[in-house]
């Protein structure tokens, strides 16, 4: 089908996509470039492609350069997008020597997008997502996992701290006031990794549950580190006690 309008209802539900309150009323997001339309198959509701498309894709609705470009979330856009059916994750139990990933308040989309996309390539079994967390369906973040969204079970809304008191695994939290190094800490057995907002860390209530605060060495002159760089180190630092 190709459409010409912006009153074509294909188009009217693309744009309403931008807002989080209609992804989560409609269950619905947007992947655009070829990349990410190919890593999410099986989650696809339709495709739409720019006329000048030109890659290997058999979309579904075609629109003209114009319009594609209007409702484009890209600088350089590739001509395709995919409107994708969120996931379902429910947490039904911790598996034997885990290793999962706790995110509370993060806000930056860049961030969020590289702790996933980190966790999927560490082969971790699962990232838990505080109700205070960026939106991992907004557009930035999706683009920003590189397709790991569609790859690693992510559970949003979670209460971390009850979380931490119904399972096993131990806990350890990337925290200033920390005793050990994260090269200091056993990760070998069942663990969850918990990263706090990019300006303050984890809250107070979180770090009383933690079984363990450890801080990264910074010799340099750098008061704080990166959300995703530190969450990266801890992460790449347990696959290193595991090898």
């Amino acid at each position: 089908m190709f459409i010409q309008s912006e009153s074509n209802r294909i188009i009217k539900e693309i744009n309403s996509l931008r807002l989080k309150k209609n992804r989560e009323k409609l269950g619905l997001f947007i992947a655009e470039g070829e990349r990410l339309v190919k890593e999410a198959e099986g989650h696809i509701a339709y495709t739409l492609a720019s006329q000048g498309y030109k890659g290997d894709i058999e979309p579904d609705y075609t629109a003209d350069d114009r319009l594609y470009g209007k409702i484009s979330d890209t600088i350089n856009p590739q001509g395709i997008l995919a409107v994708c059916r969120m996931r379902a994750s429910e947490f039904t139990g911790e598996k034997k020597n885990s290793l999962y990933i706790a995110l509370e308040n993060i806000q930056d989309p860049g961030n969020m997008g590289t702790i996933i996309r980190t966790a999927d390539a560490a082969g971790a079994d699962g990232i838990f997502l505080s109700k205070g967390c960026v939106d991992i369906y907004n557009p930035k973040t999706v683009r920003s996992t590189m397709g790991s969204l569609f790859h690693i079970p992510i559970y949003r809304n979670t209460d971390i701290c009850k979380l931490l008191e119904n399972i096993e695994a131990v806990s350890i939290a990337a925290h200033l006031k920390g005793d050990k190094t994260p090269y200091e800490t056993d990760m070998t057995k069942g663990t969850v990794i918990i990263i706090g907002n990019e300006a303050n860390g984890i809250t107070d209530q979180l770090a009383e549950k933690a079984d363990a605060l450890v801080k990264i060495p910074m010799p340099g002159k750098a008061e704080s580190m990166n959300a995703s760089v530190a969450a990266a180190i801890m992460i790449y630092e347990a696959v290193r006690q595991r090898m």
